[in-house]
């Protein structure tokens, strides 16, 4: 009986020291575990995105959490725009600006430089990404 409380304490010590991978709403211990949010973070790498392009810039990926937020910060003059996968087509979840960041719900979304329509081609430098998994 001590050695099933004694791992109950680690689990419950690590829980608490991993507070930077849970994000909002915020979680108690008795929070089944497919309930918590985590945010998968990393770099967006510099590209280009021709002219006539849709250049997907980070994505497809899921959220299923639907009160986390999505951010984005990219450096560079590129403009770039949120979309959500939604009966099979992809549609614009924001306007086109540098670093996007909101609470866009659950679902799949991607993060996309239109050039299409342009006749010159848009250059980014790269920047990172916090989205909820």
């Amino acid at each position: 009986m001590n050695k099933k409380i004694a791992a109950l304490v680690l689990v419950l010590g690590c829980v608490q020291l991993s507070g930077n991978a849970v994000a909002e709403p915020v979680q108690g211990w008795l929070t089944p575990l497919n309930k918590l949010c985590l945010i998968n973070r990393g770099n967006i790498y510099r590209g280009v995105a021709a002219p006539g392009e849709l250049k997907v810039v980070y994505g497809p990926y899921t959220a299923k959490c639907a009160t986390t937020y999505h951010t984005f910060r990219l450096t560079g003059p590129a403009l770039v725009k949120v979309q959500q996968l939604q009966g099979g087509v992809w549609t614009d979840r924001s306007e086109p600006v540098a670093s996007p960041s909101s609470q866009y719900g659950a679902g799949t979304y991607r993060l996309v430089i239109d050039n299409r329509g342009k006749q010159t081609p848009i250059s980014y430098n790269g920047g990172t990404f916090a989205v909820p998994l």
